[in-house]
Formats: C-alpha cells, structure tokens, sequence
C-alpha cells in the first residue's frame, strides 16, 4: 500500500482545494488617502475570502502531538521544507504551497509517526472496540482528531477497504488502524486548515470552523477536548461563548508558544540565530550572544503579553529586561537577578523592545539609519513607502572619513530628490544612533564624533512630525501612540487570518481597533477583539453555481 498513499494527497486536493472567490470590488475613492485607510469601511463589504491553508512546520508538530501524543519537532523541521516569510509571517496562505518534497517529507513523517504513537493507548481512549463491525467509528473517531471535523460519507468510504486490504493479509485490528493513519496523515483534510466547501458562499462559521480557528489563534496547534465538545454542542457563537473559551485557553503553556511565536515572527528574530559581524570591528561578537538577544526578546515579550498581563504599549516603554549574565555584561547593565530581570529604572538609555540587542542589530555593521528607519516604519507603524520617483539620482553621496552617520542621514533628508522617503523614515531612527551594530550604547562613534539622540516621528507621509529629544523619548512616543496600537492589531490581524489585509476588511478592521482602543490594551484584549471580529468569524467561500 506504500506507494498508493501518497497518490490520495493528490487526488483529494483535486475536491476541495481550488481557486476562491474575489473579493467585493471597492473604489480606491471610498478609501482614505493616508495611514489608517485599512480601517475604512464600505458598508456592503464582507470580510475577505477565507484561503485554504497548509499547516505550517509549528503546526504540523503541534497538531501531531494534539492529536496523537506523538513529538516529530526533532524530525518535522527537517524533512519539511522550510516556509519563505511573506508579509513577515511564516503562515500566509498564498506561500504555503505543497512541492513533491512536501509529498515525500509528508510521506516519511507517517512512518515515523507510526513508529512512535501508542496505538493501543488511542484506540483505548477514542475507539475501544476491535471488532470489524467497529471499524467505521474508528475511523471517525480518529479521523475528528486528525480532521478538526467530523469526516464527510464519502472520505470515511474511500478509508474502509484500508481494513479490509489488511484483513486480506491475515493483518489484525491494530495494524488496520495503522493503515488508515498513515492515509488520513497525508490527507488534505489533515494538512490544511480546510473550512470551505464548494459553493459556501458567505455564511458564519460552524462551531467545529470556530473551534479550529480559535485554538490556532491562541494556541497554534489543535482543539483539545473541550472545544471539539463546545463545537459539537454548537456554543461558540457568542462573544461571551469566546472569550470565556480563550480565557481558559490563555492559561495553557501552549498559549505562550503561540504568543512568542508571534511576535518573532513579527519582529524577524530567527535572523539572529545565524547573524554575524565584522570580526576585526567587533571582536566581542559570538553567535552565541546573537542567540542571547533573542532569548532576552522572547522572555521580554512573554513577561509581558502573558506574565504579567500588561498592556501591549508596555513592549515598547517598559523599564526593564530579561537578559543572561554575559548579555548583561556586554550592554554593560548590571547583574540580573537570578530570573534574568534587570530593572532599567535607573538606566534611561534602556527599555523597550528598540533599545534590544534583537532590534539593534537591524541595519549591519555600520548601523545603516536607512535600514533601521526603514524596519521601523514597516513593522512597528505598519507605513510602506513608494519606490524612488522616475529619474531620480539614487547613488549615495560619496563618503569622506570621520564623518558621522547622522551627517548623511541629514544630507539625504534634506535633499529635495530625496527627502520624501528619507524623511519619513530616517528621522524615526536617529535616537538609535548611540546604539552600534551590537547593540552596545556610545556617546560617540569610531571618530569621535558626538552620537546625537533627537529626532522625529511621522506618523503619517502627510502629518506633522513629532519631535523627541532622546532615545527614551523616543521610546514614550512610540508606546502611546495609537498608530503603533493599530500596526499591532494589524500584525496580528494578517497572522490570524494568514493571508493580506483586504478594503474589505475594512468595517471589521474598524471595530477591532474600537474595541481594542476601550479596552486595557493587553494581549488578552487584543486575541478578544480579532476573535469576535467579522472577519475572524465570517466564512467567504465560492458562490454557489
């Protein structure tokens, strides 16, 4: 049967995977013509069309060990092809394609899974009975678990004769079993989030969708046995039915995961695993202390999202940081305690994710303003900017030694050719100037010069800038303003949904960021407002021929 297994990947997707319909089309005019235009609502939109997704190599292990018991994170990563980040996020629909090496990674994983899992031990918890008469209630039994749904007629009837092919060889109940789960783990219905069914149209989702989509939301990985019983019992339709759900579900270590996966998504942090720096310029460089940068903004991040419960503001003005010994010493902070907590009240020049080693490190040896600027107006305000007018001279001025990086950042801000990108952006990072590529805090740089630390915030191409006179102004600025809030909601909102932000999401959009804005601001408050969202709840499929 080995060689036949692999062929109904194929020939299931040909059922339920296809093209999806286009969202309503929406006049550029309805929409503002600055910043916050994501929030503009049309009031005959429907949230965009909900895409079929693969289960990303943190969901596959996840929904391995939900639904079997079985841990493949040391083999998964391996032999899955790794997922290309587009929009910053690992997850997005439209790059999760299947190659014939996902196939074959797929295949291999079924054997290794069949290795580990203790057979025995499921059947007794999902399907006691092993008798042939039993067989099609294994297989749904099973199937619920693997499938995040009930499985349809005619899937449990292309799984059956997988019995009946193991009886013919003389094969008893549990190698029948083994059989049909190797076949449901190389289905489509297993390694997609599949919601959609042909000829959908729009409607709300059914509670085993809302079950799905939560857990994955908080949890990143399967509904366990409470949500498939709220689903089956249809509950999860309410906001009260929600948030009740996900406050239970916050207090699950899987929650952190999923929390911090999250926001190294966001905030690009894999790059430092592999990171390096001029070894002549910065000796005191290790990979080791790039991976002791991103440890400290994981513990940063998780302290305060899911610890402490403060409001997400907090990641960007909070005094303090969790760091090791040896990272400790190299910002020259004192001794962490022996959690890695280090208050920062008495050190201006900290606190925050931007004054991190993970966020410094941003721009190469030479602590480029343009590329820092540039990571700053992207992922923390969420503002693009246009590529460089027709005919405009893009050669950087020709560097004179013993200048000053801040001395060409402002001959590119004030040059009329280029002042309407550099502007926007540069200005954003001149209170990291002090900081060098390691993330060590200077007062001047290799020539002496002296490191500067004002600079400006636009907020919007066309609004004023606002000034800040230190980095920890900087700091302050950005953790209350509401355009960083929003630049959350809307990270969050793309990883959620694992797909673009659409003008048709635009009214739900617009009454996440109200619900969001009344409320404390925390994580909690945040996963509340995209899971009640229209957009989180509301399924846009094909229209029905």
């Amino acid at each position: 049967m080995r060689c036949v297994l692999p062929l109904l990947l194929c020939a299931a997707c040909t059922g339920t995977i296809g093209d999806r319909a286009e969202p309503p089309s929406i006049p550029d005019t309805d929409l503002e013509a600055f910043p916050g235009q994501e929030f503009a609502c049309v009031s005959d939109a429907v949230p965009g069309p909900n895409l079929v997704r693969r289960l990303t190599v943190n969901e596959y292990v996840a929904t391995v060990a939900g639904a079997l018991d079985v841990d493949v994170s040391d083999v998964a990563p391996a032999e899955i092809p790794p997922e290309p980040p587009s929009d910053g996020f690992s997850n997005t629909a439209a790059t999760l394609v299947v190659s014939l090496a996902h196939v074959e990674a797929y295949e291999a994983l079924s054997e290794t899974i069949l290795e580990r899992v203790d057979l025995t031990a499921l059947l007794d918890r999902y399907a006691p009975c092993r008798e042939s008469r039993c067989e099609a209630d294994t297989i749904d039994a099973l199937a619920l678990r693997l499938y995040r749904a009930p499985i349809l007629p005619e899937e449990r009837n292309a799984l059956l004769p997988l019995f009946a092919a193991v009886r013919e060889e003389g094969g008893d109940f549990e190698e029948g079993t083994a059989l049909v789960l190797r076949a449901m783990l190389q289905s489509p219905r297993f390694l997609y989030r599949t919601e959609v069914e042909l000829g959908d149209g729009v409607r709300e989702l059914s509670g085993y969708e809302m079950a799905s989509r939560l857990s994955y939301l908080v949890w990143g990985a399967p509904p366990d046995d409470e949500l498939f019983a709220a689903a089956e019992r249809n509950d999860l339709r309410s906001d009260e039915a929600i948030i009740a759900a996900i406050d239970r579900m916050l207090a699950d270590p899987r929650a952190t995961l999923a929390a911090t996966t999250f926001a190294s998504e966001w905030l690009d942090l894999d790059r430092l695993d592999l990171l390096t720096r001029d070894e002549e310029r910065f000796p005191e460089w290790t990979p080791e202390l790039g991976r002791a940068m991103k440890a400290e903004t994981t513990a940063f991040v998780d302290t305060i999202l899911m610890k402490d419960k403060r409001p997400l503001r907090d990641l960007f003005g909070a005094q303090f940081t969790i760091a090791s010994p040896e990272l400790a010493a190299h910002y020259g902070l004192p001794e962490p305690d022996a959690d890695g907590f280090i208050d920062l009240q008495s050190v201006p020049e900290r606190g925050g994710l931007l004054t991190q080693g993970s966020v410094l490190t941003v721009g190469g040896n030479e602590s480029s303003m343009v590329m820092r600027g540039l990571f700053l107006l992207n992922t923390i305000l969420c503002l693009d900017l246009d590529s460089p007018p027709e005919g405009v001279d893009t050669t950087p001025p020709e560097v004179e030694s013993g200048r000053s990086q801040r001395f060409y950042s402002e001959v590119r801000v004030e040059d009329a050719s280029c002042r309407g990108c550099h502007a926007q952006m540069e200005p954003l990072a001149w209170g990291l100037e002090p900081y060098d590529a390691t993330g060590i805090f200077r007062t001047e740089d290799e020539h002496g010069n002296a490191l500067q630390q004002d600079g400006s915030v636009r907020f919007a191409s066309s609004a004023p800038p606002v000034a800040y006179a230190s980095s920890e102004e900087l700091m302050q600025v950005l953790a209350g303003a509401d355009r960083v809030r929003d630049c959350m909601s809307l990270q969050a909102s793309r990883f959620a949904m694992g797909r673009k932000l659409l003008a048709s999401d635009g009214c739900a959009l617009r009454d996440l960021r109200e619900r969001l804005s009344t409320s404390d601001g925390t994580y909690r408050d945040l996963l509340i407002a995209i899971a009640t969202s229209s957009m989180f709840r509301t399924l846009q499929g094909e229209e029905a021929p």
